[in-house]
């Protein structure tokens, strides 16, 4: 497979942007476009999509779900090195778990997935009005509209739980949510918003797995979703829906055409479209997709995470910024054998050019860059500084290699592996072990076995057995093959390990359940007072 659909995807939102920024798009505009002009072809109907799947790159934003999903759980911190990510305190609050609803980075996330709900209630209704579009292209590609919709709703639910349901763009003249004594909606009656927008379209999605729906929303992907849909059911709702879990895991298991690949980290390649385990993809690209953090959100695993001098270390032209890292017991939980851990540096580290070491450039200048896996001073062990997630040195903890880091100074054209097949496999037997009452069977077993094989390269010696495979254990499983992947805090919740999570680097003993879920952001309850906040904030 090459990249000639994430070409032509990229170039289109390059030119609609281009018309956008010249052009007022008010609702009289929509009422004036002469339908049997636009959209006739399939080629027409992709470019009209591609604002929509552009909001999918906010998935990996640092500064929105990313952080909540990510900062917040026993995998990962961004720390406080100095003068550099104080940032207000706000990243030492998702480590502590005493965010609040001004917390912008929680109103981010809000904000972005939204929009992505209303870009695609907008396309529905645009396409809807179009009289001489293709029926059959117009039921397909408005289903991909529909997808879009309920992964922006799904990733609401996941953060905020009780949510406004917004499903259409064609409101009437004068209407205010306020007014709608149903504006904000139940946690169970939001799932079942996202799972009829999904069962009433995934039959009209396309069966392909190749170029032509690299990066959208097809059969498979659909499946995916309602698969991670399922598996919270239970979490979300009251109700667990393991068979239904299964079935949509067995979906994409039994059409043979996803695999694991051999090479772990192939998933995660800059090149990593080939991949055949990658079911729902983000693409990107290092110069299609714009540079920096908000338009290029992959180059964040290196600018992010990597220390000031990461330029030499990759021999790339911009300095990363030193921020994010393991969380040293994490790091210490995977197997010295498990290849998965080769996602984190650690050690010293050397100039790619010269093959001389790296020296650190503030507090412990001029000694030698080595990412040490704990939060001590290696060259001042009498030091009785406390170092943690508020006071960290620039070389303390271990960074993110996960994803291949080639950088021109643009971005990175590493495709961000929303979901892929290993997931579902774990999906299904964790819903296999459920619905057991949370006692492994020998097919749960299985599945997990064939992630492990991979990790342990084959060695048999690692396997489970339906005796060591507990609902704990799994948990761990899931955080050692999707670490940086999105879905931790989610992972967490639902394990029952999220809140008074026992990680380092603060007490958390004396939390709320209730901070299973976020806040309400106060800027929305602010605009519109009609939102009621979550129980205990």
């Amino acid at each position: 497979m090459n990249k000639s659909i994430k070409i032509i995807c990229v170039f289109a939102v390059m030119t609609i942007i281009t018309v956008v920024s010249c052009t007022d798009l008010s609702e009289t505009l929509y009422s004036e476009i002469e339908s049997s002009k636009f959209y006739q072809t399939e080629k027409e109907i992709i470019s009209a999509l591609v604002p929509a799947y552009a909001d999918l790159r906010v998935l990996c934003h640092l500064r929105g779900c990313g952080t909540m999903e990510t900062f917040s759980t026993d995998e990962a911190l961004l720390p406080t090195r100095g003068r550099h990510w104080y940032d207000g305190g706000n990243f030492q609050r998702f480590s502590e778990h005493t965010w609040t609803p001004e917390v912008v980075y929680i109103n981010t996330a809000w904000t972005q997935q939204f929009q992505m709900v209303n870009r695609a209630n907008m396309l529905i209704y645009q396409f809807s009005n179009l009289k001489n579009m293709d029926p059959d292209l117009k039921d397909a590609f408005t289903a991909e509209l529909y997808c879009i919709r309920a992964l922006g709703y799904y990733n609401l639910l996941n953060s905020f739980g009780n949510v406004p349901i917004v499903d259409r763009f064609d409101v009437p003249q004068g209407y205010q949510p306020s007014n709608n004594a149903d504006f904000q909606q139940g946690r169970k009656d939001v799932f079942n918003f996202i799972e009829n927008d999904l069962l009433n379209n995934i039959d009209k999605l396309s069966d392909k797995q190749n170029s032509s729906t690299y990066g959208r929303f097809n059969k498979w992907s659909a499946a995916a979703l309602l698969t991670k849909l399922y598996i919270n059911a239970q979490v979300w709702t009251g109700t667990p829906k393991w068979d239904e879990a299964i079935t949509y895991a067995d979906m994409i298991i039994n059409s043979k055409i996803f695999s694991l690949e051999p090479n772990y980290f192939a998933n995660f390649f800059a090149q990593n479209e080939g991949s055949k385990e990658n079911i729902l993809v983000v693409p990107f690209d290092e110069y299609r997709t714009g540079s920096g953090w908000g338009s290029n959100n992959t180059v964040f695993f290196y600018l992010c995470g990597q220390h000031h001098q990461g330029r030499k270390i990759f021999n790339v032209p911009h300095a990363a910024t030193s921020g994010s890292c393991a969380i040293p017991s994490f790091y210490k939980s995977f197997d010295e054998n498990d290849v998965r851990r080769n996602g984190w540096s650690v050690g010293p580290q050397y100039d790619m050019s010269t093959g001389q070491p790296i020296l650190c450039t503030e507090e412990s200048a001029p000694n030698p860059l080595v990412y040490t896996v704990d939060f001590e001073n290696i060259y001042n062990p009498s030091d009785p500084s406390v170092y943690d997630h508020k006071n960290a040195l620039e070389y303390q903890g271990a960074r993110l290699v996960k994803y291949q880091i080639d950088y021109d100074g643009n971005g990175m054209s590493n495709d961000y592996a929303y979901i892929r097949y290993s997931d579902i496999l774990l999906l299904k037997a964790e819903a296999l072990i459920r619905k057991n009452n949370g006692v492994a069977t020998q097919d749960a077993v299985d599945l997990v076995n064939l992630v492990r094989d991979r990790a342990f390269n084959k060695d048999a010696s690692k396997h489970y057995t339906i005796a060591t495979l507990t609902l704990d254990q799994l948990c761990k499983e899931r955080g050692w093959e999707f670490y940086h992947e999105g879905f931790r805090c989610n992972d967490l919740v639902r394990f029952g390990k999220f809140v008074r999570g026992t990680w380092e680097f603060f007490d958390r003993s004396a939390e709320s359940d209730n901070f299973n879920v976020y806040p309400i952001p106060q800027r929305q309850i602010n605009a519109n007072p009609s939102l009621k906040q979550n129980p205990g904030y």
